[in-house]
């Protein structure tokens, strides 16, 4: 069985997922779709790694993904660091033995800061095919693929592509800080530490989690650790550390402003000896 899984910002209310899946249904009628995530945030790159990251173990070998998610940039405050975006071209490149497809916006580097795996550059004549990209290139090259066709037979490596890179996890000897990566439908933020990184830095010693509005001071096995409306920390099933409200939503309670957008979601540890 053939699975391709699309990862968009098209939604499900306006025709044009549909038309992408029509496309690859006709043209390749024995392969599986899977809705990856298909109401990602507009522009929301960083959201689109992060699903991708957290899915790609749990699907088989050659499984294609199509990422349509673009990044637009505000030229008048244009970002030093996002110079390299170009939202017209094209790249794929095989990871952890699974394909994807994607513009060139750093998506790449986002799933994996070490990553070093081949990159080809898809090539095309007609300038037409840049306003409905998913379903007018890409659904052609998952074809190509579908088909067993080698990268190197319709696209050209490349080094030149652009990468970018997420806020890393920093700390001193008693403190640890970090920021949200992601932020779930429940309204859960999840943050870039790891079980790993906290236990490292805690010791053994007691700590808080420093938060808008809330103090934390213990790791709670389930939501159901705490009332309902009270606040949680939690490491989740990807092993990163959580904060959440039972039967709320812990974006809009401590941060209701828009995070990773204009603002951030910064986090502090104290452990105390």
């Amino acid at each position: 069985m053939s699975i391709v899984t699309l990862t968009t910002d098209l939604g499900y209310r306006d025709p044009y997922l549909g038309i992408v899946k029509a496309n690859l249904l006709f043209n390749y009628p024995e392969v599986k779709i899977v809705d990856l995530a298909c109401d990602v945030r507009d522009n929301a790159i960083a959201d689109a790694a992060f699903i991708l990251k957290n899915t790609i173990p749990h699907f088989p070998p050659n499984t294609i993904h199509l990422v349509g998610i673009k990044l637009i940039i505000n030229n008048s405050r244009l970002n030093r660091d996002q110079r390299g975006v170009d939202n017209t071209r094209y790249l794929l490149t095989k990871y952890k033995g699974q394909h994807i497809v994607c513009l060139d916006n750093g998506l790449l580097s986002l799933i994996d800061e070490t990553f070093d795996e081949p990159v080809y550059q898809i090539y095309f004549e007609d300038g037409s095919k840049h306003r409905f990209f998913l379903n007018d290139i890409f659904v052609e090259v998952a074809g190509n693929l579908l088909k067993k066709k080698k990268m190197a037979d319709f696209a050209v490596q490349t080094d030149d592509y652009y990468k970018a890179f997420q806020f890393k996890s920093f700390g001193t000897e008693n403190t640890l800080r970090g920021k949200n990566v992601y932020v779930d439908d429940f309204g859960n933020v999840i943050t870039n530490i790891t079980k790993e990184e906290f236990e490292k830095a805690r010791a053994g010693r007691s700590f808080s989690i420093i938060l808008p509005g809330a103090v934390i001071n213990k790791i709670s096995d389930t939501y159901d650790d705490v009332k309902f409306g009270d606040v949680l920390a939690i490491f989740n099933s990807f092993g990163l550390l959580e904060i959440a409200i039972n039967g709320k939503s812990a974006f809009q309670m401590l941060h209701p402003r828009q995070i990773g957008k204009e603002f951030d979601f910064n986090l502090l540890i104290e452990f105390n000896d």
